[in-house]
C-alpha cells in the first residue's frame, strides 16, 4: 500500500469526471457496501435542501423511468407537495431503487398534497404549461440523467421545448436539473452529485451524497459494467483478435495459458512461437505461427510484424526467455509496431528502458521484481502514458492520469501460470476496450476467479482451473 499512497499524491485527482466514470463510481460504492437506495435518498434530499426555501406557487417535478427519475421521486417526497409527472408508466420504471421510491410516493399521494400523473405524450401536460404562464413556479428536471445518449426522443424533446418556451414568457419560472440537464433544456441551476460532470453546463452546484473516496479507487463490478458489450449482430473477429508472442525451448506452457485465457473472451487467438512450442500444441482453437529456433530473435521480427498486422492486440513475453536473442527481438519489434501490446514476464525484463517510450498503446503486467526492471520515475509520472498493473496481494493499476487498486484474489494464486492467465485476459479485453479499463477488469476477473476457486477447493487449484472460472465471473456480473 506504500506505493499506492505515493501514487495518490503524484497522480492528480480528477475534479471533473465523465458520466461513464460516475456510473463506475456509483456501482463501486455499492460494491463497497453502500446501498444505491441510500445514495438515491441522499441525492434527492440534497436537491430538496437547495430548493426548499424558494418561494413558489407550484412545484412540478418531471421524472423519467431511470435513477434520475428516482431522485425526483425523493425530491417530491421531501417537498411534501407539488405534481410529479412520470414520463412513462409505473411498470416501466427501470431500477429497484426508483420503483421503491415511487411506491412510497404513491402512498403519500393518497393524502392529497402530492399529485402524480403518468404520461406518454407531451400533449397530456399541455394544461400545466398553460397555467404556469403567469405563476411563480419551480420545475424540477429529473427526466434523463448521465445515461443520456444522442438526440432526445419524444415526448422528452417536446417537453424540454415547452419548458424553454415557458421560461421566455415567464421570468418567474425557475428550472432546476437533477445531476445533469436533460438535452437542450435551459436550466437555471443544476445540482450534481459527488463531482462535476463533463456534460454539465453553467450554474452547477456539487453536493456530497455519501460516496466515499475509496469508490473512486477500488476496482469493482462497476468497472466490468463499463466494458464494451458484445453486439448480437457481430461477426467472427469483431469481438477481439489476440496474438500471443512468446514461448521458448525452456518454457512452452506460458503462451498456451495466455492463449486459453484470451479465448474465453476474444473471438480469435493466434500463437506465434518457436517450433519446440508449436509442435507440442494440441489445441485446434488456436491459429499457430511457427518459426525455427530455440528462442525468438531479431531474424523473426519481420515475420512477427507481418502476422501482428492481422490482430487487434499482441500479448508479448510469456515464456519468452530473457537473453540477448529475445532482447533483440523485443526491442526491435516494439520499435516498429505501433498498435496495442500487453507486455508481460520476460519481455519486461529485456526492454532497453534507457531509450524506451511508455506509449499509451502498452499495458505492462509486472510483479514487484519485474517492476524494478522498468525503472519507473515516479517523480515524472506524467510521462508514463502506458498502463501498469503491478501484481501483488493487492494489484495497483495506474498510468499518468488514473489510479486504482484491485483487492480480488488470494494466496492460492501464487501457483505458476496465473500471471500468464492475467496477461491473456487483459489482452482479450484490450482488443476492444481502452487500456486502463481493460487492465482494471482483467485484474478483477482474474482475482475473482481465484476467489471462487478458494471457496470450492481451498488453495489446491491450478492456472487451468482459473481459466475455466473466467466465464463464471463474467456471468455473475453481466
Amino acid at each position: 500500500m506504500e506505493l499506492f499512497n505515493i501514487l495518490k499524491e503524484k497522480i492528480k485527482e480528477k475534479e471533473v469526471i465523465t458520466p461513464k466514470e460516475m456510473a463506475i463510481i456509483d456501482d463501486n460504492a455499492e460494491f463497497l457496501g453502500i446501498p444505491k437506495i441510500l445514495l438515491m435518498e441522499n441525492a434527492g434530499k440534497a436537491v430538496y435542501e437547495e430548493i426548499k426555501n424558494i418561494e413558489a406557487e407550484e412545484y412540478i417535478i418531471f421524472c423519467g423511468t431511470g435513477n434520475n427519475g428516482g431522485d425526483g421521486f425523493v425530491v417530491a417526497r421531501h417537498l411534501g407537495k407539488g405534481e410529479v409527472i412520470l414520463i412513462g408508466k409505473e411498470g416501466e420504471i427501470k431500477t429497484y431503487e426508483a420503483r421503491e421510491n415511487f411506491k412510497i410516493l404513491k402512498n403519500l399521494a393518497e393524502f392529497g398534497n402530492i399529485k402524480i400523473r403518468e404520461i406518454r405524450r407531451a400533449e397530456e401536460v399541455e394544461d400545466i404549461f398553460e397555467r404556469l404562464k403567469d405563476k411563480k413556479a419551480v420545475i424540477v428536471d429529473a427526466m434523463i440523467g448521465t445515461g443520456v445518449k444522442g438526440e432526445l426522443r419524444e415526448p422528452f424533446k417536446t417537453i424540454v421545448d415547452k419548458i424553454n418556451e415557458l421560461k421566455k414568457i415567464n421570468k418567474d419560472i425557475l428550472v432546476v436539473s437533477v445531476d445533469v440537464e436533460t438535452g437542450h433544456l435551459k436550466s437555471d441551476l443544476t445540482i450534481t452529485f459527488h463531482k462535476r460532470k463533463t456534460i454539465n453546463r453553467e450554474n452547477v452546484i456539487v453536493k456530497d451524497i455519501g460516496i466515499p473516496k475509496e469508490a473512486e479507487y477500488i476496482v469493482g463490478w462497476g468497472d466490468l459494467k463499463a466494458l464494451r458489450k458484445r453486439d448480437s449482430n457481430s461477426h467472427k473477429g469483431q469481438n477481439g483478435k489476440v496474438l500471443i508472442i512468446g514461448g521458448s525451448r525452456d518454457f512452452f506452457g506460458a503462451p498456451i495459458l495466455a492463449g486459453l485465457s484470451a479465448l474465453k473472451i476474444a473471438d480469435l487467438v493466434g500463437i506465434l512461437s518457436v517450433d519446440k512450442v508449436i509442435d507440442k500444441l494440441n489445441h485446434p482453437e488456436f491459429i499457430m505461427y511457427k518459426v525455427e529456433g530455440d528462442y525468438l530473435s531479431s531474424q523473426h521480427v519481420d515475420y512477427a510484424l507481418n502476422i501482428a498486422k492481422k490482430y487487434d492486440v499482441v500479448v508479448l513475453g510469456n515464456g519468452l526467455g530473457a537473453n540477448n536473442r529475445t532482447k533483440a527481438f523485443v526491442n526491435e519489434f516494439l520499435s516498429k509496431y505501433d498498435k496495442k501490446v500487453v507486455i508481460d514476464a520476460d519481455a519486461i525484463k529485456v526492454i532497453d528502458y534507457n531509450s524506451f517510450e511508455f506509449s499509451e498503446n502498452y499495458i505492462f503486467t509486472p510483479h514487484k521484481k519485474e517492476f524494478e526492471y522498468m525503472n519507473v520515475d515516479l517523480e515524472n509520472i506524467e510521462e508514463i502514458k502506458s498502463t501498469i498493473v503491478l501484481k501483488g496481494k493487492y494489484d495497483i493499476i495506474f498510468n499518468a492520469d488514473n489510479l486504482k487498486i484491485n483487492k480480488t484474489g488470494n494466496a492460492g494464486m501464487t501457483v505458476g501460470g496465473t500471471g500468464d492467465v492475467l496477461a491473456g485476459l487483459i489482452g482479450a479485453l484490450f482488443a476492444v476496450n481502452e487500456a486502463f479499463i481493460s487492465a482494471c477488469c482483467g485484474a478483477f476477473i482474474n482475482g475473482y476467479a481465484g476467489d471462487l476457486l478458494l471457496k470450492e477447493k481451498g488453495y489446491c487449484y491450478t492456472s487451468l482451473d482459473l481459466i475455466e472460472k473466467i466465464p463464471n465471473v463474467l456471468k455473475i456480473f453481466e
